[in-house]
């Protein structure tokens, strides 16, 4: 087949030269927000406002071209993969396009479907007048090094040039290296790079590198040799910027430029302001943007001031500059970058120009590495009329023609005069020249471009290796596919390597500028041996050096996509501009507010996708592809006759653009070429996304006229149109990144773009017989949510917080949240409050708080790392080690769920963490705040002042960056709605109603203390900056306890235990401090009789409730709710729960003797305290102490408590035997709590089915309010043995017994029990409560039955009642 080498020496030798078409470029409708294009282009980039954590990987787009159905698991994949695929003609949707069906298209959004481009708008290749048009070619991308100390990389090879300039700006070294890949720079760029200013068009950078870096022979002069430093961007740190602007200054005023003038070369202490106050390099009376413009001959003499004076300079620094060792072990070396340029090259006629052109730009005997891009167009000519080009022009190009190229072994040469110039069927008769391209030997006159895009199920052709011993074939380097207008199959590629094909020539080229070594060079390491003839056909190669010339990357796409974003980084059509223009409304800062408008007002003018169409409109667009390779050249390893700019020209910009052109190289791509008619690619991405962008235009009509400022737009209709407007970014970028996993997937928008092609959309995400009328029906109520946090799933959230902030993003994502919730309430979220309203109020104020709770992880996070990592770098091993273990702890709590709590699990980690012992102050304190301790409700009140007062300056507890504020306050509105629908009264009564949402929020999250700001000055007010190690305690204080020695302890062990000991005693200091009942047990139930929640253990999930009747779990709710231990009931509760826990597994009573039983009812109440507790082997659950601290608890609470659910029931008559059932399964009876003291038996049948309230009652509340006072009391008091006593009085010497094997308890030591006769006398005697005896204890508080009856193996003392 014949193909046109644009600029090929067939050009050169015909008489007429056929002009190229350059192609138009417009005017760009440019966006203001988008960035330059300061990298190198990548078709395939992602704007910053589209990237997500959670995208596709590119890799399954390459598996679904083959696979259909998804591999990934969930309800909604398997929807998916059963439904039915459709197909849609590419002149279908054309029609609907033209006709502006909208219904119809949109109706196609609710299957899934496949594009199928029927044959109407395809070229087919086998017609002798459709060729291949190879060319023009551009240089896009430039990358120079420069080899020696100095700005070698920016100096021009000429002497002088009256227009050539530098503009030197040193006010904007904080900018990062532009080119991510940076193995493209012979070292390591992080803390490294410096931006100086630009040459030409070209960036300016200098680079600090190893000193090792300038001496070619070292051996650590190679990139992994160098150190890597730890530094968070490639950004000089601002002390070593500061360094090198000081000596630019210094060579500046040692040329006496302009007015450059040091008055102190070496500012002390280095800052930017006693930088500015020693020079005007940076600006003269308060401008801080000097630009300074440089001549050539200034340049020349900069950089030999690099050259000669920087050594002495350095050495002349001060200590404390040179302290860290940077500046006297790196060099400055100048590097320049640019992109985008598009220059062409090799332009007809203009060879030898170029040739200059490059001899001049550069001194290349100074430069160490080029890199750089090169472009070339391949498309398609479908050819009206040609011209044949003189045989004889032809011949005097070429000393001799061939039937085939050079890599046929068997190729001859051919009789141009005597060859017919078609074949039968009218195709051109090919003839090669001697390096194997093919020489024209007609050209085209008339002729129509078409476009074309890559087949992405043949492109694996194109790099292709060979095969393995097994015969199956691979990929000499890994590439991508990009699908592109939602074709599935059709579109671009990228690759970490050059094609197959390709690379064979390219090594040609490369061994061609290799150097040649020396037969004795015995350097084994650094040549090679070829095995057969080499590049010349020589039998007997040459030792060649290692390889000069590397492929670094390969990407071929349509010119299209370079068209539209030519020196923009995007088209606003990949930006995502209509969701957040739909988001900011409620933006609160100015520059928010103004990034909003400007987004509304583009959008009013016209939507991106109609921007894009607008366009790309009109004929001659440009569509051929575009094969863009990145090498990187060693030049310092060039022999010196080709360190030069024409021999680099000549030798191999020049080669390796025209190996597109050689058969072996073209024909591959050829294959997997798609070829359109003219002026139909353009077209084709209006045609195949108009379905999507219908649907796209239906939302923004729908509701444009709300868009206004301070509305509140439906959630869900933004995120609706963030997924459309990321499904739209992938029909022009392909990259699968784009594509949210969790919440595109289960909308099946994703699942469609990748499988199908096409999109499709969920009815579970959009009504789809909607769609059939025009209408977009979200399913709200259906709307997806996160598992663990509750909260909805979004796509938007990258693009808001780039755009108006992240605290603008968690505002609105808490809004949606909050309202998601009200409609649809995660089961199980505060179900221990019956009144819904209240329920909903406290889980926003929670999500707000979570917020809250992130901002102070952040703060503590952020102060202690800048604490740690210069002693993490030091050489202080003591140091470092203390260190590591405070971030390991720092580390510990930040994965903690609850990092406020007093927690002995929590708090000992973040005292570790915060407080700095490097002093060796083995104290492990916080520093509190200079308010004292405050009840919660005053962080409340503080809270709900400052959320209402609009654009108030951050004070405590805000953190400054922190996004608690706007999250509260969006919070609070919905909470105060929330009031409204509980029918609360406006005012003091709704504040109130907000105020204890709040409350019961904090609670749940155990938030019992929070940064707070450093104590004011003598004289001055308090900061309202947060700090990190001061501390607000939100609870009373009580006597810190006294620390046991650490004398035998490690210096880490003995801060921990001291962090520990600190933690415990700030814990039983709050009253809301979590508390845990057995670890307290009875022995030390003094230590928290102030507590005002209830132990960790209680947990109603304990109670397994699951399967529960309604009135068993509302009991359980009210005692949860109603918990006050100022109550007597309910703190007697709790001890009674203890002791219970203490018994197992001995929960049970023993088999009764009917005989045994009394019958005067005074003897009852004895008996049943003295029966032995037993355990029940049979009986599940009866061993683990945790379950019954809740439902013990509940039983006598909910039994004894006359408003509770189960009182009410009992009292109105109904039974209450799923109670009892449940809880005498796990030997919770009514006849345990008269064994436990707390009910009281009134009839014999206590103990044989006994009835409450006629065999067993509760206790009236004055008897509970004595025994709950007398418990106390001897609680108190009696010391050690305080909870033994509490046990004697209340249940008897039965319990206390067990419960002091146990360890429940600790028993007084008593004398050997006495005889009966002698417990009678003891009824004189009076103790002290704590000089108690055995039987003192059983005579306390009733009187002494004259008979002594035994059960089981002990004796026990009747009391009456």
């Amino acid at each position: 087949m014949d193909e046109l080498d644009v600029g090929s020496d067939a050009e050169l030798t015909s008489d007429h030269e056929m002009d190229d078409h350059d192609i138009p470029v417009g005017e760009h409708d440019m966006d203001p927000d988008q960035e330059p294009n300061n990298i190198p282009f990548d078709v395939t980039e992602l704007p910053k406002q589209l990237t997500t954590t959670d995208g596709h990987r590119q890799e399954e787009v390459q598996v679904a071209l083959y696979q259909k159905q998804s591999d990934s698991t969930g309800d909604y994949i398997a929807k998916f993969n059963t439904a039915p695929v459709q197909t849609v003609t590419l002149s279908k949707l054309r029609s609907l396009h033209d006709k502006k069906d909208v219904k119809g298209a949109m109706s196609l959004l609710r299957h899934r479907r496949k594009l199928v481009v029927n044959d109407e708008h395809l070229v087919q290749q086998d017609s002798p007048n459709v060729i291949p048009r190879i060319g023009p070619h551009f240089i896009d991308h430039t990358l120079y090094v420069g080899s020696r100390r100095g700005l070698d990389a920016a100096l021009p090879n000429i002497l002088a040039d009256h227009n050539w300039q530098i503009i030197l700006n040193l006010t904007n070294t904080h900018r990062l290296w532009p080119d991510s890949n940076i193995a493209c720079l012979p070292f390591n760029p992080l803390g490294r790079m410096m931006y100086i200013g630009t040459r030409l068009q070209e960036q300016l950078w200098l680079a600090m590198v190893p000193n090792t870096f300038f001496q070619h022979d070292h051996p650590a002069n190679g990139r992994e040799q160098f150190p890597i430093l730890d530094a968070p961007t490639s950004t000089l740190s601002q002390q070593h910027a500061l360094m090198v602007i000081m000596f630019i200054a210094f060579a500046l005023e040692d040329m006496r430029l302009q007015d450059i003038h040091c008055i102190e070369r070496y500012p002390m202490p280095l800052t930017r302001i006693n930088v500015k106050e020693s020079t005007e390099i940076l600006g003269r009376d308060g401008d801080n943007n000097r630009q300074i413009v440089l001549r050539l001959v200034d340049v020349q003499d900069l950089h030999a001031a690099f050259r000669t004076k920087w050594r002495n300079w350095v050495r002349r620094a001060p200590d404390a500059w040179k302290q860290d060792g940077f500046l006297e072990n790196n060099s400055p070396v100048g590097v320049t970058i640019r992109y985008g340029q598009n220059q062409p090259l090799l332009v007809g006629g203009a060879f030898d120009v170029e040739a200059a052109n490059w001899d001049s730009d550069r001194d290349y005997k100074h430069i160490k590495q080029f890199t750089f891009s090169l472009a070339t167009h391949i498309s398609y000519l479908d050819v009206a009329e040609w011209r044949v080009v003189p045989v004889e022009n032809i011949l005097n190009a070429h000393e001799a023609l061939y039937n085939k190229p050079d890599t046929d072994e068997a190729r001859e040469q051919v009789d141009l005069h005597n060859l017919p110039l078609l074949d039968e069927n009218g195709f051109e008769i090919n003839v090669y020249s001697d390096n194997g391209l093919r020489v024209p030997r007609r050209i085209p006159v008339l002729f129509s471009n078409c476009g074309a895009l890559l087949n992405l199920r043949s492109v694996h052709e194109l790099f292709a290796s060979e095969d393995n011993d097994e015969g199956s074939a691979r990929n000499s380097v890994p590439f991508y596919v990009y699908p592109m207008a939602f074709t599935g199959n059709l579109g671009n590629i990228q690759s970490r390597g050059l094609m197959t094909n390709f690379n064979r020539r390219f090594t040609l080229i490369d061994n061609a500028m290799r150097p040649r070594l020396p037969d004795d060079d015995g350097d084994e390491n650094n040549f090679l041996v070829g095995d057969g003839p080499d590049y010349n056909g020589e039998n007997n190669p040459l030792r060649l050096g290692s390889s000069v010339l590397h492929g670094i990357s390969c990407q071929v796409y349509n010119e299209l996509s370079h068209r539209v974003r030519d020196e923009a980084k995007f088209h606003p059509v990949q930006l995502g501009m209509i969701s957040t223009a739909m988001a900011g409304t409620t933006a609160k800062r100015i520059a928010g507010q103004r990034r909003w408008e400007r987004r509304l007002g583009q959008c009013n003018v016209g939507l991106p996708h109609e921007r894009f169409v607008d366009k790309v409109s009109g004929d001659a667009q440009p569509q051929a592809l575009r094969f863009e390779n990145t090498y990187t050249l060693d030049v310092h390893r060039l022999s010196n006759d080709r360190q030069n700019g024409r021999a680099i020209y000549e030798c191999i910009i020049t080669p390796l653009l025209k190996v597109w052109s050689h058969p072996s190289v073209l024909q591959p791509i050829k294959d997997t070429m798609v070829i359109f008619k003219p002026n139909l690619i353009p077209s084709l991405f209006a045609w195949a996304t108009y379905p999507l962008t219908t649907l796209i235009d239906a939302l923004w009509d729908a509701h444009r006229n709300s868009i206004k400022a301070d509305a509140v737009l439906d959630p869900c209709v933004i995120e609706v149109m963030s997924m459309l407007e990321r499904a739209l970014n992938y029909a022009h970028t392909g990259n699968a990144q784009v594509l949210c996993r969790r919440l595109m997937d289960r909308a099946w928008i994703s699942l469609g773009l990748i499988h199908d092609g096409l999109p499709c959309i969920s009815d579970a995400f959009i009504s789809n017989a909607s769609l059939v009328i025009n209408k977009v029906v979200i399913r709200q109520d259906e709307w997806p949510v996160d598992r663990q946090t509750r909260r909805p799933l979004t796509s938007s959230r990258r693009s808001q917080e780039l755009t108006y902030g992240k605290d603008h993003y968690e505002a609105y994502e808490a809004r949606f949240t909050i309202r998601h919730a009200i409609k649809n309430f995660p089961d199980g979220v505060y179900s221990d409050i019956p009144d819904l309203s209240m329920r909903i109020a406290c889980y926003a104020a929670e999500i707000a708080i979570r917020v809250y709770l992130e901002d102070i992880k952040r703060l503590v996070k952020d102060r202690v790392l800048k604490e740690l990592r210069p002693i993490l770098d030091g050489s202080d091993r003591p140091a470092h080690r203390l260190a590591k273990d405070r971030h390991t702890s720092l580390s510990r709590w930040l994965d903690e769920d609850f990092p406020l709590s007093y927690s002995n699990n929590v708090l000992p980690y973040l005292l570790r963490a915060v407080v700095n012992t490097n002093t060796g102050n083995p104290t492990v304190e916080l520093k509190g705040s200079h308010l004292g301790r405050k009840p919660l409700s005053f962080l409340v009140d503080l809270i709900i002042t400052q959320c209402r007062t609009p654009n108030s300056r951050r004070r405590p507890p805000f953190i400054t960056g922190g996004n608690f504020l706007p999250v509260m306050r969006v919070a609070i509105d919905e909470m105060r709605d929330c009031a409204v629908h509980a029918c609360i009264a406006a005012g003091d009564q709704t504040n109130a109603w907000v105020s204890q949402a709040m409350t019961h929020a904090f609670s749940i999250l155990k938030v019992n203390h929070v940064p707070w700001c450093i104590p004011p000055a003598r004289h001055g007010a308090p900061s309202s900056v947060v700090a990190h190690d001061v501390w607000l305690n939100l609870g009373a204080a009580q006597k810190p306890l006294t620390q046991p020695s650490a004398s035998f302890l490690t210096r880490q062990e003995s801060l921990y235990m001291a962090a520990l000991q600190s933690s415990e005693v700030m814990e039983l200091d709050d009253p809301r401090g979590d508390w845990n009942a057995l670890d307290v047990r009875l022995n030390k139930f003094s230590s928290v009789l102030h507590k005002t929640v209830l132990p960790i253990e209680w947990d109603k999930h304990a109670a397994s409730l699951a399967t529960s009747c309604e009135y068993v779990i509302d009991s359980y709710n009210y005692v949860q709710n109603t918990f006050n231990p100022s109550t007597p009931l309910h703190q007697l509760a709790i001890i009674v729960a203890i002791a219970f826990a203490g018994l197992t597994p001995k929960i049970f009573a023993p088999g009764i003797m009917r005989a045994q039983i009394p019958t005067q009812p005074n003897q009852l109440s004895a008996y049943i305290r003295g029966l032995e507790w037993v355990p029940r082997p049979e009986k599940r659950g009866a061993t683990s102490q945790e379950p019954f601290i809740t439902m013990m608890s509940t039983f006598v609470i909910a039994m004894s408590d006359q408003e509770s659910p189960i009182s009410k029931r009992v009292r109105g008559g109904s039974d209450i035997k799923e109670w009892l059932t449940k809880h005498s399964a796990k030997g919770i009876t009514i006849l345990a709590l008269c064994r436990l003291g707390v009910a009281e038996p009134v009839a014999v049948r206590a103990l044989n089915s006994a009835r409450w309230g006629k065999d067993i009652r509760a206790l009236a509340p004055s008897d509970i309010l004595a025994k709950h006072s007398e418990v106390v009391r001897l609680i108190k008091t009696g010391g050690q043995y305080g909870g033994y006593d509490a046990i004697m009085y209340l249940m008897g010497d039965r319990t206390a017994d067990v419960l002091t094997q146990t360890h429940f308890v600790k028993a007084r030591p008593l004398p050997t029990r006495l005889p009966s006769h002698t417990i009678a006398n003891a009824s004189s005697r009076t103790a002290s409560s704590s000089k108690r005896t055995l039987q003192d204890l059983n005579l306390d508080d009733s009187r002494i039955s004259s008979s002594v009856d035994e059960c089981g193996s002990g004796k026990r003392v009747k009391r009456s009642n």
